[in-house]
This record gives structure tokens, sequence and C-alpha cells, in this order.
């Protein structure tokens, strides 16, 4: 016990762990965003439904029983991620699934554990080499 007491107290061991929430760098908020973002299933609902076609507002809304500010609150945390991006076309805002940024957040992730990127690249390799329907092609049903 005296011991782990002493490690602690110790600012120059190399062995120390700094914990993530003292000063996370830009790649951690960002990661902490994204998996926030992912946390809610209306969230990775709308996703889903982003995964297709771009669509509005009001579109999204249609396909949940969630009043407009509640979709808009969701979009707004997606948006933060950087896993949509929206543009304004007349008096409509169109929402669109941001592909790069969820692939890029989702590979910074794995590539963080030794063995989950071994195993990424694994069933990357496979599904090239069998010629096989990755799951995110694979069609999903429709939410509603």
């Amino acid at each position: 016990m005296e011991q782990i007491k002493h490690m602690r107290q110790d600012p120059s061991r190399s062995d120390r762990v700094t914990p993530f929430a003292t000063h996370p760098s830009v790649p951690d908020r960002q990661l902490s965003k994204f998996f926030k973002a992912l946390s809610d299933q209306t969230r990775r609902n709308i996703l889903r439904l982003l995964e297709n076609h771009p669509l509005s507002v009001g579109e999204i809304v249609d396909n949940f029983q969630l009043s407009q500010p509640t979709i808009s609150r969701h979009l707004a945390v997606l948006r933060e991620a950087d896993l949509v991006v929206d543009q304004r076309r007349g008096q409509h805002v169109i929402y669109q699934i941001n592909s790069s940024r969820l692939a890029a957040s989702m590979l910074e992730f794995f590539r963080e554990f030794r063995h989950s990127r071994q195993e990424l690249e694994r069933l990357i390799g496979r599904t090239e080499q069998t010629n096989t329907t990755p799951l995110s092609r694979r069609p999903r049903p429709t939410v509603r």
C-alpha cells in the first residue's frame, strides 16, 4: 500500500498514466464527441437514415415519433461530432452523413488498441479476399 501511495506522489515516474480527463488532445476530444454522438439510439438511427441519401430535417422527423426540436438537438450533436454535414437549400436544411469522418473516427479508435487493429486488418483482408459483401453494404431495415 505504501508503494502505491509513493507512485501517486512521485511526478517523475515515467510509468504513470495521465488521466484522459485532465487535458485531452484534439483527437481525444473529437473521439469523445464521436462516442457521445453514437451513444444514443436515435442518433444512430438518424445516421442509418442518412446512409442512403441526404434528407431535410422534416423528412428525418417523419421517420420518428419525436418533435422537430428534439430531432434538431440530435442533429446538433451529430454535427458537433462532424458525423453529418448540413447545407441550406432555400428554406430547408439538408443533412448528409459524413462517411469519411465516421470511418476515420472508427479507425482512429481501433488503432489505439494493438489487438483490435490486428483483428480489424485481418477482417478487412478477409473481406477483400473472399469478395463478400461487407457489413456496411448489407441492406438495413427501415427505421420507424
